[in-house]
């Protein structure tokens, strides 16, 4: 019952905000206004699926070709943390004094609802067909996310995410057709559909590309710095605490850490690889910059090329799987709490009068820092601490694991040395009051000093860190060195990069080509113009004898709420047809 409520009640608050919008105005405003303010509770049922859910399974028999959702080691820490974001993000945008235009922010709350059902999906699904619908579900449900502003930023991050999320659903169709092919139905039978199959290598390469899109890693990375600077601060927050993790949930569900596949081995090395490149590159770009959603960005592909490496380390040795496995979980659960508060707070240090309510988000910014950072005391230590320790026997070119992933913690410090100075020296007017904008970043920040130190010790067995010197100079002394780094890379005024770097790049290319291409157009539009003057003249006779009648349906599906009204209807057909025909056929 609690997996059905915590799916059914974001579905629900999403068809009630569309059906809104049908009727006549004096109804729909009040009733938007009263479900954007409750859209909140949306996530209640999470919360408590998490907390007293673990082991609990649902089957959908009647669903694709048969569905199975389950609450275990990995959904259920996720779950809560992406439930705990997500509310935070629905309060910052609805409980707020001076909201975006009330259509607009209905809208955004409405992806944002549809976002986090496809998120929580994701950690649920427990077979291959419904864990990619509803990985489809949260990539294309973000698209609403960023495009939100409508500016010219936003349109160029949306076009960017749009082809990167294609290409992620595209390998990633590839790699589960293969494995299902293989006789992996559920997620259970990964393993041995792996051990069968006769393209593992296809597989490896897709399930790479499909899941390193999602997760942020170098070189296909590009989309987040472009999206996280375009989208609101709440959106920001959700994509870069939660929906990143499903990338890792990714990795943990279909790469299985067994030795009898080389493949998987592979993968293994090119996780180490690209993870330690994005979690240096990622601080050592990020701390040019100086927009702070920009930098914050980039922490997130540095952290998540911390979690990364890790996990490649288990695919390598899979004797160390099950205690990298929990050290992963435990840091994801720290920087999706402490990410999701430092994206929340920009907009409220930039904007809030002085008085105790901006102190206490000062307090909350710099203790989710700290904890980026990973000083003592703090909940990044306790799960950097556990990651060191889970893959300490680990060497990289004679230098242990442990300190590859010390060091990455210098690039940390200057980046949020960097995110302070931008912040500090800030100068926008300071006009907003306490809303639910601060109390969203208060939750958040609460929730990330506590939950990963209970969830680490209760739910994935962590030990706490020792407090002795050897234990706490590896958390202070990238700290200070990364403090000194960035202070002079202020200093210095060292020209940034474009943020999205190498898809910057890339942009730039093909716009180069453009010309060319067009030239090669024109000449061959010129050597079949005969050609083409009867194809249009044919194209002019059709299109006047049936003007009329596509005039006249223009005019009756004009208005949103009827274009609206055919894309559910094609969507309940298509889901409709799905769902029958997989009952049949199963």
């Amino acid at each position: 019952m609690l997996i059905a409520l915590s799916l059914l009640s974001p579905a629900l608050f999403c068809a009630v905000l569309v059906a809104s919008g049908f009727g006549p105005r004096r109804v729909g405003k009040p009733v938007r206004n009263v479900v954007c303010a409750l859209s909140p509770a949306a996530v209640v049922p999470a919360v408590f699926l998490a907390l007293v859910g673990d082991g609990v399974a649902l089957d959908l028999p009647w669903m694709l070709f048969g569905s199975r959702l389950q609450v275990d080691g990995v959904a259920r820490p996720l779950l809560l943390i992406a439930a705990i974001l997500y509310g935070a993000a629905l309060i910052a945008l609805s409980w707020r004094r001076s909201p975006d235009r009330e259509n607009r922010n209905a809208v955004l709350v409405g992806f944002l609802l549809a976002s986090y059902l496809g998120n929580i999906g994701v950690y649920l699904a427990a077979d291959v067909a419904s864990f990619y619908l509803w990985f489809a579900i949260m990539s294309f449900s973000a698209v609403g996310l960023i495009i939100h502003y409508r500016t010219a930023k936003a349109r160029r991050a949306t076009v960017f995410y749009l082809v990167m999320s294609v290409l992620s659903e595209t390998a990633l169709l590839v790699g589960f057709l293969t494995l299902v092919a293989s006789g992996a139905h559920l997620i259970d039978e990964v393993e041995g559909a792996w051990a069968d199959s006769d393209v593992a290598t296809i597989t490896m390469v897709a399930l790479l590309i499909g899941f390193g899109i999602k997760a942020g890693l170098v070189p296909l990375h590009v989309w987040l710095p472009l999206a996280h600077p375009a989208a609101p601060p709440a959106a920001s927050a959700v994509l870069s605490g939660a929906m990143v993790k499903a990338g890792l949930v990714g990795w943990l569900r279909f790469f299985p850490p067994v030795e009898t596949v080389d493949q998987i081995s592979v993968a293994g090395w090119i996780l180490v690889a690209l993870g330690l490149l994005g979690a240096f590159g990622g601080a050592l770009v990020g701390v040019l910059h100086n927009d702070p959603k920009v930098v914050l960005a980039y922490s997130t592909v540095s952290q998540m090329g911390f979690i990364t490496a890790t996990v490649g380390v288990s695919l390598i040795r899979p004797d160390l799987a099950p205690a990298v496995t929990a050290a992963a979980l435990l840091y994801a659960v720290h920087h999706g709490l402490a990410k999701g508060t430092l994206f929340l707070a920009v907009p409220v240090l930039q904007k809030m009068r002085a008085g105790v309510s901006l102190t206490a988000t000062c307090l909350a910014t710099l203790g989710a820092a700290l904890a980026v950072v990973g000083l003592p005391f703090t909940s990044g230590s306790f799960a950097k601490y556990s990651s060191k320790y889970a893959v300490d026997e680990f060497t990289l070119v004679g230098i242990g694991m442990d300190t590859w992933l010390t060091i990455v913690a210098v690039g940390s410090a200057a980046l949020l040395l960097r995110l302070g100075y931008i912040l500090w020296t800030d100068e926008s007017d300071r006009d907003l009051a306490p809303d639910g904008q601060l109390l969203a970043v208060l939750i958040t920040a609460l929730a990330g000093a506590t939950l990963p130190w209970w969830i680490g010790r209760n739910w994935l067995g962590e030990s706490w860190p020792s407090l002795g010197l050897p234990t706490i100079w590896p958390m202070i002394w990238p700290a200070a060195a990364g403090l000194i780094l960035g202070a002079i890379l202020i200093k210095a005024r060292v020209p940034a990069p474009p943020a999205g770097d190498v898809g910057t790049a890339a942009e730039h290319a093909v716009e180069a080509m453009v010309p060319r291409g067009g030239n090669l157009l024109n000449t061959t539009h010129e050597r079949t113009h005969s050609i083409g003057e009867r194809l249009i003249a044919m194209a002019r006779r059709a299109g006047e004898s049936t003007n009329a009648v596509i005039e006249g349906g223009e005019l009756r599906w004009r208005g949103w709420q009827v274009s609206g009204v055919a894309v559910l209807l094609v969507m309940g057909l298509i889901l409709t047809v799905m769902i029958v025909s997989g009952g049949w056929l199963r």
